[in-house]
């Protein structure tokens, strides 16, 4: 994917202009080391009311998904999948003992 591809899908994703996009300075991120162990990387998505990275919460045993939890904003909150990511797993989180 070229920089002009991929300014143009984000424009037409978010419906921002073209030039408005360019200027925000999206990049292509090269390929991650594929060399990373589980350990080295943690499960996260991001608190919608303060936009911290919170823990994955894993399903429960039965299969059924939790809702996750940021401490610093005190509440719970449901999530898509596609809103996962990972981190480095010594990047603090919005857990208060990060």
């Amino acid at each position: 994917m070229t920089q002009t591809q991929l300014n143009y899908q984000v424009a037409r994703v978010t419906g921002e202009p073209l030039t408005k996009v360019h200027f925000w300075g999206f990049s292509i991120m090269s390929d991650q080391d594929d060399n990373l162990e589980p350990e080295d990387v943690k499960l996260v998505l991001d608190c919608p009311f303060c936009g911290r990275p919170v823990p994955y919460p894993k399903p429960t045993k039965d299969g059924a998904e939790t809702m996750a939890e940021c401490d610093r904003c005190d509440v719970y909150f449901g999530f898509h999948p596609d809103e996962i990511y990972t981190i480095p797993a010594d990047q603090p989180t919005g857990h208060l003992s990060d």
